[in-house]
């Protein structure tokens, strides 16, 4: 009769244990710890200078990249190539052409995105930019 009596102590003591090993895990799960995908916005995208962004539907843009969560894409200070009838490219600011009057400033669905890079600071690019800023 005796052992009875420890039955109900050692099964409440089983469910203690496997609660605080439930625990653990979420706890882990939550803070990320299972993510195969720890790493910071800021171990990729250079906040020092403007970031290439390649759409899938063949359209590049460029200017800064901010992340602003698991689906979208903040791009400022937005520039893009326009191709003229004789072919050639000229690199265009978000906003001064476009009839619609769009703000310099983009929000990107991720799923639109092929990739991007981080540009150095003396690309052909990042040049044009800035001398269009200096007129």
């Amino acid at each position: 009769m005796g052992q009875r009596n420890h039955v109900p102590i050692i099964i409440a003591g089983g469910f203690g244990v496997l609660g605080l090993i439930l625990g653990a895990v979420c706890m882990l799960y939550f803070t990320g710890f299972f993510r195969y995908d720890r790493y910071a916005e800021e171990d990729f995208i250079d906040t020092s200078t403007y970031q290439a962004v390649f759409l899938t539907n063949d359209q590049i843009y460029f200017g800064y990249l901010k992340d602003i969560g698991p689906d979208y894409l903040i791009l400022s200070d937005v520039h893009y190539v326009k191709i003229n009838e004789s072919g050639n490219g000229q690199l265009v600011k978000l906003g001064q052409i476009e009839p619609h009057g769009p703000e310099d400033g983009m929000i990107i669905n991720q799923d639109q995105v092929l990739f991007w890079e981080n540009l150095k600071p003396d690309s052909q690019v990042v040049r044009s930019i800035r001398s269009g800023q200096e007129r």
